[in-house]
């Protein structure tokens, strides 16, 4: 166990820093929020997550740090020990003004009490995911944004073996009042065991990680795919999954400004192969001179999506998925609004259930337009609505429905990667009639049908994700074993998941 600071001094009208009840203990009875712990005094809370809670803390001296707090008897897997502790021997090792300095790291209680801490340098300023409420950046404050990422990048990607940070994305980012930039939350990050690592844990964030990274496979040009697709969303105030069509293509815009119109395209290509290899490439690309040659102004890529779950990762991270058309036209997209419906959806999800979702939705209608609608459908088909849910989305122009359906879809896919295949089965089916080339709902719909013995309702939907899916990991695997037991007339297997999720 290792300890950063002496004992810090306790009041005994001390009020709980997440719910503002009388809190004398080291632990709120009301909400179980940590005031003190390993010597650190509470000052809020910064994030939340199902297992997690990041607080800003400080010691006796006043010095304050962030403090990750992991609570044992939650979480629900050995995956998320294991990226604990990544994380922590991550940020011991590495070293680089744009990442936050490792403090120290400490466990506190036994048994089902027992909780790990982590604390590192508290960094100031405002992250990118905030900036970009308020509008989309310039091109010239993307392109030193850009740098700056890379910069780091570089420092991560140029150790041995190389660090992936495998979540960058606008909420990772933080924008400091100097005008440099930080890059955080490296809970998914990993080493790179070979050139390119396969079968490691599903970890990232709708829209911003690379296909290949849904089954497990990363390199260094993942990492720059995300930049890539954190730079679309700087640029145009909209995430990468808002140009997501209904065949799962991302549209790059016309209209991007240099050196972004011919940068993002090879950024964001679907074949690994075709991206720039690594930083350095990446940099010469981005001032690679002018020819004269007519930029190129669409660019479709499949895109990938998670396990959330999540999220950083946590859960709020997974509700950002829309479709939009794009459409042709040389001036700014307007500036972003609040996402009224994701704010409506992580609000009400308690009340998601099979005895409340109905009259929830009755009682507090979600916001109006797609992603309102999606929302309250995805609360709907949580509660085992699924006729209302479908109402929903049926009652939005046919152009709207697969926007819709990627809000359920994000909603439900938690409930997929944990095996409920009770739940998954019928959402996922939902989503595929409005977006039917969905390839993850429609291995999550497969696997669940398989699972609760439906083979003739299985088949044709693990057929159909293996003529998408092209990739050879586990996912595929799992898939081809399923079907060839259907082709057997064998039951499902017991643990018939990939062993990555």
């Amino acid at each position: 166990m290792e300890l950063t600071a002496g004992r810090a001094p306790v009041s005994d009208d001390a009020r709980c820093v997440g719910c503002a009840e009388p809190a004398a203990a080291s632990r709120c009875p009301h909400c179980g929020v940590a005031q003190r712990a390993g010597g650190y005094t509470m000052e809020r809370v910064l994030a939340q997550g199902p297992h997690a809670r990041v607080y800003v803390a400080a010691d006796s001296t006043g010095h304050r740090v962030a403090l990750k707090e992991l609570q044992f008897a939650t979480v629900p897997s050995v995956q998320e020990l294991d990226a604990f502790e990544r994380e922590a021997d991550a940020l011991r090792t590495l070293q680089h003004p744009g990442i936050p300095a490792y403090v120290g790291r400490f466990r506190e209680g036994q048994g089902v009490s027992l909780r790990l801490y982590l604390a590192f340098e508290l960094i100031a300023g405002e992250t990118l995911a905030s900036r970009l409420v308020r509008g989309p950046l310039a091109a010239p404050d993307a392109l030193r944004l850009v740098e700056r990422l890379l910069d780091i990048l570089g420092h991560l990607h140029g150790r041995t073996p190389p660090v992936l940070h495998r979540d960058l994305k606008p909420a990772n980012v933080v924008l400091r009042p100097d005008g440099t930039v930080a890059l955080v939350d490296f809970g998914s990050v990993r080493t790179l065991s070979s050139e390119r690592t396969h079968g490691s844990t599903l970890v990232g964030t709708f829209g911003y990680m690379p296909p290949e990274q849904l089954g497990g496979t990363v390199d260094r040009t993942s990492d720059l795919y995300a930049l890539g697709a954190t730079l679309l969303h700087a640029l145009t105030g909209r995430p990468p999954s808002e140009w997501l069509g209904p065949s799962l293509q991302l549209r790059l815009p016309p209209g991007l400004p240099a050196p972004f119109d011919a940068w993002l395209p090879r950024m964001l290509e679907v074949d690994p192969a075709r991206r720039p290899p690594d930083v350095a490439q990446a940099r010469a690309l981005l001032h690679r001179p002018r020819t004269g040659r007519p930029p190129r102004l669409l660019l479709s890529v499949v895109v990938g999506s998670v396990a959330a779950i999540v999220a950083t990762v946590l859960a709020p991270n997974l509700l950002t998925a829309g479709v939009t058309r794009s459409t042709a036209t040389t001036s700014p997209p307007p500036a972003p609004r609040l996402p009224a419906g994701r704010a409506w959806l992580s609000r009400m999800r308690p009340r998601c259930n099979a005895v409340e979702a109905l009259q929830a939705v009755l009682r507090e209608p979600p916001p109006p337009g797609a992603e309102g609608a999606g929302a309250g459908a995805a609360c709907l088909a949580l509660g085992g609505k699924m006729d209302a849910a479908r109402k929903l989305i049926v009652a939005l122009p046919e152009s709207q429905r697969a926007s819709a359906a990627a809000v359920v879809f994000e909603a439900g896919h938690p409930a997929a990667d944990m095996g409920d295949d009770v739940s998954a089965a019928p959402i996922m089916k939902l989503v595929l009639e409005f977006w039917p080339e969905n390839y993850q709902a429609l291995y999550h719909a497969g696997m669940s049908e398989h699972a609760l013995g439906r083979p003739s309702e299985a088949r044709p939907l693990l057929e159909k994700f293996l003529e998408l899916y092209t990739y050879d990991d586990g996912f595929t695997r799992a898939a081809k074993q399923a079907l060839k037991r259907i082709d057997f007339g064998l039951p499902p297997e017991s643990e018939s998941r990939p062993v990555e999720h």
